[in-house]
């Protein structure tokens, strides 16, 4: 028990440390004193920070966590993602009454073996470790654990493959766009003309578009400035005169016959798939969109702030992610080059005669083998030792 007496007051007193922050006070003249004091702290600590015991189990501790993450304003993408995955493969796996801090980088380990050995990505293997990680870092910081079983987890083998996507040019989309009737190529146009995500499509309604300010706006929920106010272009401002006439009594933009709003749009995608043969998705329309503003015109070129606030991004690098079919730009900017007097020649170095050291340019110090003794014939990629 943390109760003692100090030397220099001869009071007794209590030392408690929780949280970051060290409790103590020493103003009682007995031992018996200080121990009520301190059980009476105890309880007042408990009923104003809850206290968590450290022997909780896995469900019990994931329960707590989420609890901890809607308090703290994680998005409900975010928690339900986090809900499905400790749900179907993490707490299956461990066993909901194993307690969390048994868990060790064994156990982990084991845990990616089985899940490399499934049909799903490393990407997703990635997330599933994710989520374990910020719930073990949760429980260092309510001092459940100690120290983190993830930092002995080589992460290497499951780092996410870098995929570079074609993407779609204008002339796919016209293929695409061929193919729809009215009111599927009207939703079709909207997500080019915008970059919205499905979900933010999907749950626009009349009210956040503004015909007299030219503006709309995209109320979504992913990130905090997925939040935003973006102006029309010419082209979204007749798609959206044209959805007038579907509108009825609904208040969404996009909805059934009934005026309830449509929650999936997967039908659309798999009848451009199956008609011509393209396979797109909401995604590609989104960097699509992103890719032709980055691009800019001759008079204009945006900066990539402008490009992450139109996206909806909080964070500069996930709009990098989408700037990858510029391809006009990386042309013009490798084209300087053809400008700059750089030799062609190539020169292979067959006349040189063997032995003959003085045609050896300088730079290429190692290949004097006798004239340079303390070379020992070692070439400069075929050390030996």
């Amino acid at each position: 028990m943390p109760v003692k007496m100090r030397k220099d007051t001869g009071k007794w007193g209590y030392r408690h440390y929780y949280h970051g922050t060290n409790y103590r006070r020493h103003i009682w003249d007995t031992r018996d004193e200080a121990i009520g004091a301190y059980q009476e702290f105890l309880d007042r600590l408990k009923r104003e920070i809850p206290i968590i015991d450290s022997n909780i189990t896995l469900v019990e501790s994931v329960n707590k966590f989420l609890e901890y993450s809607v308090r703290i304003g994680k998005s409900q993408w975010r928690l339900k993602a986090l809900y499905c995955n400790f749900k179907s493969f993490i707490i299956p796996f461990f066993s909901g009454e194993k307690r969390l801090k048994d868990i060790s980088h064994l156990d982990i380990e084991s845990f990616i073996d089985i899940q490399l050995k499934r049909p799903i990505t490393k990407n997703t293997i990635n997330h599933y470790i994710t989520d374990l990680n910020a719930l073990l870092n949760w429980a260092i910081k309510e001092e459940i654990m100690v120290v983190n079983p993830l930092r002995k987890v080589s992460r290497k083998r499951i780092r996410p493959e870098r995929v570079v996507k074609k993407g779609h040019t204008q002339e796919q989309l016209k293929i695409c766009e061929s193919v729809l009737n009215e009111d599927e190529l009207l939703f079709f146009r909207f997500l080019t003309y915008t970059g919205a995500r499905l979900s933010e499509a999907l749950t626009i309604t009349w009210e956040d578009v503004n015909f007299k300010n030219f503006e709309i706006l995209l109320r979504g929920t992913k990130t905090v400035g997925s939040y935003r106010k973006m102006d029309m272009c010419e082209g979204l401002f007749e798609t959206l005169k044209a959805l007038d006439k579907y509108k009825g009594d609904s208040p969404f933009l996009f909805h059934h016959e009934n005026g309830s709003r449509i929650l999936r749009k997967d039908k659309l995608f798999k009848k451009i798939y199956k008609l011509t043969g393209i396979k797109i998705t909401a995604k590609d329309l989104r960097d699509y969109f992103a890719s032709t503003i980055a691009m800019g015109t001759a008079e204009f070129r945006p900066d990539i702030v402008t490009v992450s606030e139109l996206l909806g991004h909080t964070n500069l690098n996930t709009t990098k992610k989408y700037l990858f079919s510029l391809k006009e730009r990386r042309m013009m900017a490798v084209s300087v080059l053809d400008r700059v007097e750089i030799s062609t020649d190539i020169s292979t170095r067959k006349g040189i005669q063997e032995g003959d050291t003085s045609a050896i340019p300088c730079g290429e110090w190692w290949r004097r083998r006798e004239s340079n003794p303390g070379h020992c014939g070692y070439e400069p990629h075929a050390l030996t030792v």
